[in-house]
């Protein structure tokens, strides 16, 4: 995967995590990403509270998706295969402590304005479990793009949409 496409990736995990939880639209009852989290995992994780933070609310985000979705020949934005998810790993790890990373998530605004960035020109409306097509290496611009505006419309239509890939 090129390096904008796992950067995007990446960014489009950490502002759906956000936007999801219980602060903000409370599709999962975490508070991972809030300041008061943050304060507590660095005095038990110094170095690494924010890849803490990426993990904590990936894992949560993860857990209801999978609920919705099912587990199986499918993945989603918060599991997917296991050499991506060891590159996003690896990518939040390098970036999480940089503040343009965790800028994006600065507030719900400025979540909701990364989300309409990286959604692009897609338009995707459909509620409950939305199948974006499978997973292909050439097509992830376009597949972050789709992700992308299920959760934009989801967020600010108050319904809940839960994007996933087909296995090939």
């Amino acid at each position: 995967m090129q390096k904008e496409s796992l950067n995007n990736l990446a960014t489009l995990r950490l502002v759906v995590g956000y936007l999801g939880e219980k602060d903000q639209y409370n599709w999962w009852s975490s508070s991972f990403l809030n300041e008061t989290t943050k304060k507590m995992l660095e005095f038990t994780f110094p170095r690494t509270a924010s890849l803490a933070q990426y993990e904590g609310v990936s894992a949560a985000a993860a857990r209801v998706h999978d609920e919705r979705i099912g587990v199986g020949e499918t993945f989603h934005l918060f599991r997917l295969p296991e050499l991506l998810e060891k590159s996003l790993v690896n990518y939040a790890q390098t970036n999480s402590e940089e503040t343009g990373f965790k800028s994006v998530i600065h507030n719900k605004e400025n979540a909701l304005d990364v989300l309409t960035t990286l959604a692009g020109s897609a338009s995707i409306s459909e509620e409950g479990s939305v199948n974006v097509g499978g997973i292909n290496d050439n097509d992830w611009k376009l597949s972050i793009n789709k992700i992308a505006s299920a959760y934009l419309i989801s967020f600010t239509s108050d319904k809940k949409s839960f994007p996933y890939f087909r296995a090939e």
